[in-house]
């Protein structure tokens, strides 16, 4: 195989492999879900010390996104003092590196019999490549109202494109709160 296929399919393996969705989601087993009707945002906290996170385009698109699915849960928003729950949101962009090794095992000459006998592969190459990406995350968080306590976390991870368009970042903000949320109420989890 030619080398710049193959480090062309290595580099669309790992766009690939980045680009996924990963949820995770912890939750209080004692306490009974099924009680919540009623939720409020909590205010007063910034989402994130990152101004790319931390401003009024992306906080409005994360609350308008919850907000959404939560009300097609048929949970309604209400006053603070008359919530069931409180949710918040905390988001960050970190800088990663992955590396990925070839090795390419088997080399140029192949096998076989010669005057001198049985000859194995002739070694290959190793190779490591490099990929710089963004990485995002999202986590939203539930609180007891009585209790102050946190009944359920939802942390969606994923690597970040660039140049997208506005209407890319609303999209791309909604489907990983949707996909966050359909774990929500536990018990809801997708099989």
């Amino acid at each position: 195989m030619n080398r710049w296929i193959a480090t062309g399919l290595l580099c669309l393996l790992l766009l690939t492999a980045c680009s996924s969705l990963q949820i995770m989601t912890d939750y209080d087993t004692s306490y009974d879900f099924s009680t919540l009707r009623t939720y409020a945002w909590l205010e007063n906290q910034a989402p994130s010390d990152d101004i790319r996170v931390n401003n009024s385009l992306i906080i409005n698109r994360v609350v308008n996104a919850v907000n959404s699915v939560l009300q097609s849960k048929g949970y309604t928003l209400a006053d603070k003092d008359q919530a069931d729950f409180y949710v918040t949101w905390f988001g960050g962009i970190e800088n990663r590196i992955r590396q990925e090794t070839i090795d390419t095992w088997y080399g140029h000459l192949g096998y076989g019999y010669d005057n001198w006998g049985y000859r194995g592969y002739w070694p290959g190459h190793i190779r490591t490549y490099s990929y710089e990406y963004q990485q995002g995350t999202l986590i939203i968080d539930f609180s007891d109202s009585r209790s102050k306590q946190l009944i359920w976390r939802g942390t969606g991870q994923k690597y970040l494109e660039d140049d997208l368009t506005p209407d890319e970042i609303t999209q791309n903000i909604n489907q990983t709160v949707a996909a966050i949320l359909e774990r929500f109420p536990p018990g809801s989890q997708p099989p």
